[in-house]
């Protein structure tokens, strides 16, 4: 009896693990984006632990029945050959240069929102515009929620997100732990803000990371039709950071900012570039501004709200 109960045991730990691993694999590839061709892969037992704390099963079960996948965002006006031919062949072909041409003339640029023809630019709000945004971003963001003065937004952001954690729950949200991508579903926002870019510099090329920033933003776009869509550049880092790391240099923020400006249609999609504002100079975070060479000090904060302030948009 105690023999039968032992293989009995052993069986069934065998058999967790082997599912494990298999969920391992799958939320791996669906989800965590560590893809072959650029870093390894986590352990599968460890990304499942993972998983399980993410309820990525409650993601999973959930998609059975809506036809939105979480890991196939849809792309306007992009036909499925074409979908399927970026699926299947990557994007060894691609340049900076043939992405921006391709943005700037492709019908798939024009979203529903941008069918608009008047053009708006820049004018300075008072701080009650914030009242109906939302920003979206890293550690960068939760700093700007924390002492920037900005009241009455929404604050969806954790450290160390990524454009590739935009539908997967990272984020808490009235109380629960969420994706934005479900927050974005059930709420409506006047101003949407993005900044995500500096934790990627690390894994893939800057291509790889435009081509899930597009499709991200596209994402948005139909989930929230009415809102004004606030393209962040990434804040650069200071010389010395850049001239020491080998992944997160102002030459690649800076091939990613680059990339991103041009999803901005100033119709319903903004770019506002950060580093125009005081806390650059010659190219660089000014080292005085900031505690590790990356985050900029709390009592700075209120400079990147001004800065936004300034760089508004209003549709009377």
């Amino acid at each position: 009896m105690k023999d039968k109960k032992c293989y009995l045991l052993s069986f069934l730990i065998i058999l967790s693990a082997l599912l494990c691993s298999i969920l391992g694999n799958y939320w791996n590839t669906q989800y965590y984006h560590k893809e072959q061709n650029y870093t390894p892969a986590s352990p599968p037992l460890a990304s499942a632990m993972q998983g399980l704390h993410d309820q990525l099963f409650l993601t999973d079960f959930s998609g059975f029945g809506t036809d939105y996948a979480v890991s196939n965002l849809s792309i306007p006006a992009e036909s499925a050959a074409s979908s399927l031919s970026r699926q299947t062949d990557g994007l060894s072909g691609l340049s900076i240069a043939s992405i921006i041409d391709e943005t700037i003339q492709s019908p798939a640029a024009a979203s529903k929102a941008s069918a608009k023809s008047e053009l708006y630019s820049f004018t300075t709000a008072t701080d009650d515009y914030f009242s109906d945004a939302c920003f979206i971003g890293d550690s960068r963001t939760v700093g700007i929620s924390q002492y920037a003065g900005i009241e009455g937004a929404t604050f969806l952001c954790r450290t160390s997100l990524t454009i590739y954690d935009y539908d997967k729950p990272k984020v808490m949200y009235e109380n629960r732990k969420t994706s934005v991508h479900d927050v974005l579903a059930e709420k409506q926002f006047g101003k949407i803000y993005l900044m995500v870019g500096i934790n990627e510099c690390g894994t893939g090329t800057p291509e790889y990371f435009y081509e899930h920033y597009r499709d991200v933003v596209n994402d948005i776009q139909s989930l929230q039709p009415d809102a004004l869509i606030f393209i962040q550049a990434n804040l650069l880092v200071t010389k010395l950071k850049s001239d020491e790391n080998a992944g997160v240099t102002n030459e690649s923020l800076l091939e990613r900012n680059k990339l991103i400006a041009t999803l901005a249609n100033q119709k319903n999609i903004f770019y506002i570039d950060i580093n125009e504002s005081s806390l650059c100079d010659d190219g660089a975070l000014v080292a005085d501004y900031t505690w590790d060479q990356v985050h900029i000090k709390a009592q700075y904060y209120p400079l990147w709200k001004d800065f936004l302030l300034q760089h508004a948009v209003i549709i009377r």
